[in-house]
């Protein structure tokens, strides 16, 4: 049915013009009435091919999304089933924000491709060969001449494209990198609480800033130093030197 929309709406978007050559250059040439009468006929039906097209548009844009929807969704689920099957090997050796964006964004680009990807194709030929089709009826000479422009323009997005391609995906990897440090920082956060607060049940402490970190003395005798600079090695270590008086 989505292809079935998109084929009506290219379609109608080729009829449009067609009417108003045969306006420009038969309808105004007929008698003052018949004119008249034949302009507003004209007008009425290419108002009800706008609203054709404006149907087929919201149907492709409305339900090829929740169709893309419900595929995401099921793709979702086989990678989760998928992760739930692997060993704890690999999950020593990724980031969870990582694979966090494989399921999110990736994901969602794929799903994209899937739902617009066939019905894009399916406008863009309908487009392009109904034109080349209605101008080499009206002038081949002309046709030719705008056909020689498309294999440049062809070379041309296959370049961009490729360009685009290798952009997107370092894209996509500074943001599956960016969720990684994301998740290790906000899983960091419960430490660095509890460490501010308290590192022993029942001990009250006092944090002392000094250069390189912080020495906190407790009320039992024991202070820690904390290095609040170790973001300098890695986000979520903290080197803590305990000593006993």
């Amino acid at each position: 049915m989505d292809l079935l929309f998109a084929v009506t709406g290219a379609g109608v978007s080729l009829a449009v013009p067609l009417i108003v050559r045969y306006i420009t250059n038969q309808v105004i040439y007929q008698e003052s009435s018949t004119a008249w009468h034949t302009i507003l006929t004209l007008t009425a039906f290419m108002l009800l091919l706008l609203v054709v097209e404006l149907i087929c548009n919201f149907y492709i844009t409305y339900w090829g999304h929740m169709m893309g929807a419900r595929m995401e969704y099921g793709m979702r689920n086989e990678i989760f089933a998928h992760y739930q099957k692997l060993s704890f090997t690999f999950y020593d050796n990724q980031k969870v924000g990582q694979l966090m964006s494989r399921v999110t964004n990736d994901l969602f680009e794929i799903t994209e491709l899937l739902h617009h990807g066939p019905e894009d194709v399916t406008i863009s030929l309908i487009k392009i060969v109904g034109a080349l089709v209605i101008l080499w009826n009206i002038n081949v000479r002309l046709t030719l001449a705008v056909a020689c422009f498309l294999p440049f323009i062809f070379a041309f997005a296959v370049f961009l494209n490729r360009k685009m391609k290798y952009v997107f995906k370092q894209n996509r990897v500074k943001m599956a990198d960016i969720n990684g440090q994301i998740e290790d920082n906000l899983s960091g956060i419960r430490i660095d609480l509890s460490n501010e607060f308290s590192l022993c049940p029942g001990h009250l402490f006092f944090r002392i800033p000094v250069r390189m970190g912080l020495i906190c003395i407790s009320n039992a005798g024991t202070f820690v130093v904390l290095f609040d600079d170790c973001h300098k090695v890695s986000p979520l270590i903290q080197l803590c030197i305990y000593y006993n008086t």
